[in-house]
């Protein structure tokens, strides 16, 4: 495999007046398809220069680091598309426009990079409006409900009026905590900001805000810009292109590799695209995700859990990432994410989103709390957080002299994130002899970065980035352009979903399908419950006699036939809480709207619960001798389906 060209060197080249590059993480850029509806770019004279980001000293890491065999079989698959019909990515690649845009692929000498550039100009050239999305945030303040408002209510408070008159007090003027207070910074297209502070510091608050989901706290001040855009119109709008990732992997267990990651790309997969199918793009995006990030050869393995026996840890991280970009969201949030995973791990982890940013520009913001110095290098950008307040942001590789100047050095064989934490802490930090006017408190270090050299040039850097995008309707324009031209016809235009509801209903019930596929054990021990129940009923009360001495026998039977299913279905209320993250995690993704989750899962279920329940209802209503006739039997079946039918539409 020949050496690759730096992945940074990758230049949109775009005629409109959105100078970003593609948030697809993929080389499947389709042609436009004949229909589109959205016109062509707007002329160069309206064009804005995105500031560029600063020449970072981060390592870069190449697209096949996971898997070299596997970029070696991709290459190859591509290679033997180009003489199928329809025309699939390589062919839509190398087919030749002119001399520049010609990718003659060699079985022998596969260039990613070059591939991925011949992707970008021929989706220019198909006036397909490519988009991406930094944030810049200055003076941001996040204020939470205090603990003192946490206390939960017992019986004796919910009677006591003294208890009644505070819980006025607290919602008209609640206590209040102020968790962030002093930030400014800016993450551009392509850079990977390291967040670090010690537990309780305000780092997942940090990339909440960053990543919009500020719902959960009291107040939420200062300002963002999402270049052009606003955070009201990015949550309404334009949700899907910022992902916040919590640091727990949780997936559906009995989905396979590969369905996890074809999912999230069918459900955002775009209308406008360079030849092929919706089928075939996610088909493509699947195998390039896969392949990129070495889950080659576990496709076809359940996710697993606890329970269920699937991948490793590092590989249901790989898993996370490659779901997030199946999204094509342009800026991800990741809150220390590298839990619970070894070191070598941990540096994979980092690799892997070190490649995604590189290589589909993205913003890319991190937080963890143990961070060595090989997965440190990785990052462009640091920002430490001291009890709330902002003690740096800026360059990553100028944080550990910039605190060292400051008047604190770093122990015998410190990495350099262990120093930058522990200079936020009183008892770990070593103040450096012969300098005895160090800062002490947050305050202190947030002040005394406000004045330091780094400090005005990272304000400079916010107010430039700002002054450039906030407030540009052009830009804004023609970023919605971009985005609502990927939305399916019908899908509406007040929603951030690029499905319409069929389509989205679609997508789920096929994923329940598979969910149910992937665990036939649990289904079939529910049916042989039934069966189970129905012979040993059937066998208690075997041909009841048709006389009025069998009058109870006969009510019996048909309480514990209702009853039965009734208190059978409860067995899937665990199921159902276990996957409310899940759900809540694909809305705030834009996936689809959680409406649909109940919708589909009724339709699938109903089939299933039918067919159970007239095998229940056959055995025991023959067994135990009840009217032979056609009305009777229909209609107890019809009361035992209906009882499944009244909890599906009841499901939290």
């Amino acid at each position: 495999m020949s050496e690759h060209l730096p992945l940074q060197d990758i230049r949109e080249e775009a005629s409109g007046n959105i100078s970003r590059q593609a948030s697809e993480p993929t080389l499947n850029d389709f042609k436009r398809d004949n229909h589109h509806e959205h016109g062509a770019p707007p002329s160069a004279g309206h064009a804005i220069q995105r500031p560029q980001r600063r020449m970072s000293t981060a390592s870069r890491v190449s697209v096949d680091f996971f898997d070299p065999e596997g970029m070696q079989e991709l290459q190859r698959t591509l290679t033997s598309r180009t003489g199928n019909r329809p025309v699939s990515i390589a062919q839509s690649l190398a087919r030749s426009l002119d001399s520049q845009d010609t990718l003659a692929v060699d079985p022998d000498n596969f260039d990613f990079d070059k591939t991925i550039r011949t992707a970008i100009r021929r989706r220019d050239q198909a006036e397909i409006k490519p988009r991406q999305l930094g944030v810049a945030f200055r003076n941001v303040e996040v204020q939470g409900i205090g603990a003192s408002a946490s206390f939960q209510p017992t019986l004796g408070s919910l009677f006591n009026p003294l208890s009644i008159v505070e819980e006025i007090k607290n919602a008209r003027h609640p206590p209040l905590k102020r968790i962030l207070s002093g930030f400014e910074g800016v993450v551009k297209p392509g850079e990977m900001l390291l967040v670090l502070g010690s537990p309780g510091a305000g780092c997942s608050t940090m990339l909440k805000t960053l990543a919009n989901h500020t719902e959960e706290y009291h107040a939420v001040s200062g300002e963002r810009h999402y270049d052009s855009i606003s955070p009201a119109d990015l949550k309404r709008y334009f949700r899907g292109d910022v992902q916040y990732c919590p640091e727990d992997d949780i997936h559906f267990p009995t989905l396979t590799v590969e369905q996890t990651i074809d999912f999230a790309a069918t459900t955002r997969t775009p209308r406008t695209r360079i030849d092929g199918t919706r089928s075939q793009f996610v088909e493509t995006l699947t195998t390039i995700l896969t392949t990129v990030f070495g889950l080659r050869h576990v496709r076809k393995t359940p996710v697993g859990n606890q329970q269920i026996r699937g991948i490793s840890g590092g590989q249901k991280k790989r898993v996370s990432i490659a779901e997030a970009l199946a999204t094509r969201a342009c800026i991800g949030c990741w809150d220390n994410s590298t839990r619970g995973l070894d070191a070598s791990t941990a540096l994979e982890f980092v690799q892997a989103l070190r490649i995604a940013t590189d290589t589909m520009k993205l913003g890319t913001v991190v937080s963890i709390y143990q961070a060595g110095e090989s997965l440190y290098k990785h990052f462009d950008k640091v920002c430490v957080i001291y009890e709330g307040r902002m003690a740096y942001f800026g360059p990553a590789d100028k944080a550990k002299d910039y605190f060292i100047d400051m008047g604190y050095e770093p122990a015998n064989r410190q990495t350099t994130p262990d120093f930058l934490v522990a200079v936020t802490d009183p008892g770990a930090r070593i103040p450096r002899a012969g300098v005895a006017s160090q800062p002490r408190t947050a305050d202190e270090f947030a002040q005394y970065f406000k004045a330091s050299k780094l400090g005005r040039e990272n304000a400079e850097e916010v107010d430039q980035y700002i002054s450039t995008y906030s407030g540009n309707t052009e830009s804004a324009k023609a970023y919605a352009q971009s985005a609502r031209a990927e939305f399916a016809k019908r899908s509406g235009m007040k929603n951030p979903y690029m499905l319409t509801i069929p389509q989205q209903v679609a997508a789920v019930m096929r994923r329940k399908i598979q969910i149910i596929r992937g665990s036939m054990l649990a289904t079939g021990i529910n049916l042989f419950s039934y069966v189970f129940q129905a012979i040993i009923t059937g066998t208690v009360f075997l041909r009841m006699p048709e006389a009025t001495s069998a009058f109870f026998s006969r009510s019996g039977v048909l309480f514990f036939a209702l009853l039965f299913s009734a208190l059978n279905t409860m067995a899937e209320i665990p199921a159902l809480f276990a996957q409310r993250e899940i759900v809540l995690r694909h809305e705030k993704a834009a996936l689809y709207h959680p409406f649909v989750e109940m919708l589909a899962h009724t339709l699938v279920d109903i089939p299933i619960a039918l067919v159970i329940t007239t095998v229940f209802v056959i055995i025991l209503y023959f067994m135990t001798g009840l009217q032979k006739s056609a009305t009777s039997a229909a209609m107890f079946v019809d009361f035992g389906a209906d009882r499944r039918r009244l909890r599906e539409e009841i499901r939290p």
